[in-house]
């Protein structure tokens, strides 16, 4: 499995859930020692002492790094210094356990008194590498500006393509969506002289209007004006060339082949 980063909150949760049912065994043990023949003194005193100060610190340890209201507690600095100061008190419980049993006041429990020390020498250990990923924790939050794990940002931040976002303000290239181009192309289209039925909007974008004789309305100035929107207006979808052979002008109208039309009967007349 690779190691991710991110997951170090979740690996230090593991190691302190270790740290707090050996700190619960520890603590059942002390109590067997207790009920023995053993004279009991501040050493063994101390050592079951320790087993309830584990609770307070894993909790802090543990739950101000998890939830989202509660990172705002999750001081990178206190979290290293509360794993050590756990670190030296666990190393002087278990030592001092072992001094007691050194003595032979264990009586009958110092097989039982024996296993504790096992046990404290392990709990400490795993109180060094809990402190050991605070130190790296800090130094993370120093570079970077948050804790392992603890950024609202996703996992994959930085397998996204900044080019690729949406309110990105870099430019982008042809696989990406041209969305902001759309008013370029329109007005391209719309100013474009290559196409005549196509250009309406370009050519009357801004025209000059007077009044005219009837009734006050508005018609072009010029004629020649007028003639130019008629030609860009032209459908030109089906020219006269493809039928009599004639060509369309450049103006765009239709241009009929010549020949003898007042043979044409007018509709109206006998």
């Amino acid at each position: 499995m690779e190691f991710s980063i991110h997951n170090l909150q979740k690996y230090k949760l593991a190691v302190h859930i270790v740290q707090l049912a050996m700190a619960v065994v520890i603590w059942i043990l002390d109590i067997i020692v207790m009920r023995s023949t053993a004279t009991v003194d501040g050493r063994l005193g101390w050592n079951f002492g320790y087993t309830f100060l584990v609770l307070p610190a894993v909790i802090y340890l543990t739950m101000t790094v998890r939830f989202p209201r509660t990172r705002k507690f999750a001081n990178p600095y206190a979290l290293l210094v509360i794993d050590l100061v756990w670190c030296v008190m666990a190393l002087s419980a278990f030592a001092a356990v072992a001094n007691w049993n050194s003595t032979g006041k264990c009586g009958s429990g110092c097989k039982v008194s024996k296993a504790v020390v096992g046990l404290g020498v392990f709990l400490w250990l795993f109180w060094v590498l809990s402190a050991a990923m605070s130190f790296y924790g800090l130094m993370y939050y120093k570079r970077e500006g948050y804790l392992p794990g603890a950024s609202r940002a996703p996992n994959n931040a930085a397998m996204i393509d900044p080019d690729k976002e949406a309110f990105s303000t870099a430019p982008h290239d042809d696989e990406y969506a041209p969305v902001h181009d759309v008013e370029e192309h329109e007005e391209h289209e719309l100013h474009d002289d290559g196409y005549p039925g196509g250009n309406f909007v370009g050519r009357v974008h801004s025209p000059d209007y007077e009044p005219s004789s009837y009734g006050g309305s508005y018609a072009p100035t010029s004629t020649a004006h007028h003639d130019d929107l008629e030609a860009s207006t032209a459908y030109t979808g089906y020219s006269a060339s493809g039928y009599g052979g004639s060509q369309n002008s450049r103006t765009g109208r239709a241009q009929f082949p010549e020949g003898n039309y007042g043979n044409i009967p007018v509709i109206g007349e006998p």
